[in-house]
């Protein structure tokens, strides 16, 4: 990874600098976003540095908005040149049925998870192929695109959407030597699922039971996989999902 530039949404989130601190050890030049001003979070980003990622480039930036996206990207080739290892990363879970949810929250879901993985890969992608590069775009997918799950409807089917993205795209870019794959975590000792754990300290347990190997997954793991996926010496690894969920996506029981 030495000398690539590696693109990373929602970079602040749990996965997200996780991700970054993986690559940037790996010796990748990270170039983040999120949707905090950048004064904001200075002290988050001197940690990253401090944490491997030794070269860092944030910007604030809104993936849903395809405009913003433009020009973060912008921003990264003038100051680095093109990234050619994408993670689109940044998503929203939003509670309920859809029958109880108003469209708009099932339209912000798929504006951010959807979209803003839409945006980020293919504008990513016309560039790399500009300068006729190879590359790897690495979706950040779950483990509820594999069946519905009624508590988390919308989630899921923007997800589901996700993955069909990632098999078409990875078809599509294949004659270009731009790999793109899948990595679905299950439930993650991170983020939204430990701010509810946190917030109710029975959930964890709860968690798992229903998760057959009884193990949440670590964003260190996620970031292993998301790294393995990105490595420039696998050159047959496409279109593919890499389930890593502790066998939840196998079992009946639904997920609170």
């Amino acid at each position: 990874m030495e000398n690539k530039i590696a693109l990373i949404s929602g970079g602040l989130g749990d996965i997200g600098q996780a991700i970054a601190i993986h690559l940037g050890k790996l010796g990748a030049k990270i170039a983040l976003s999120d949707l905090q001003e950048e004064a904001a979070v200075q002290s988050q980003l001197e940690a990253l540095r401090t944490a491997g990622c030794r070269e860092l480039l944030y910007t604030r930036a809104d993936v849903s908005v395809e405009a913003e996206v433009t020009d973060w990207l912008n921003r990264v080739e003038e100051h680095w040149g093109t990234p050619q290892v994408v993670v689109p990363n940044a998503g929203i879970v939003v509670a309920g049925s859809l029958s109880d949810m108003p469209s708009s929250e099932l339209r912000r879901q798929m504006d951010v998870n959807f979209w803003g993985s839409y945006h980020m890969a293919v504008q990513a992608a016309q560039r790399i192929k500009n300068k006729e590069l190879p590359g790897r775009i690495v979706f950040i997918g779950s483990w509820a695109a594999e069946r519905p799950n009624a508590r988390i409807s919308s989630y899921c089917i923007s997800k589901a959407a996700i993955r069909m993205l990632c098999k078409s795209l990875a078809l599509e870019l294949a004659a270009h030597h731009i790999l793109v794959n899948e990595v679905a975590p299950g439930i993650v000792e991170g983020g939204l699922s430990k701010k509810n754990q946190q917030k109710d300290p029975a959930l964890r347990q709860t968690h798992l039971d229903s998760i057959p190997m009884h193990t949440l997954v670590s964003v260190e793991e996620v970031a292993d996989h998301v790294g393995m996926l990105s490595s420039f010496t696998g050159m047959n690894i496409t279109g593919t999902t890499l389930l890593v969920d502790g066998g939840l996506s196998l079992t009946s029981k639904m997920t609170p």
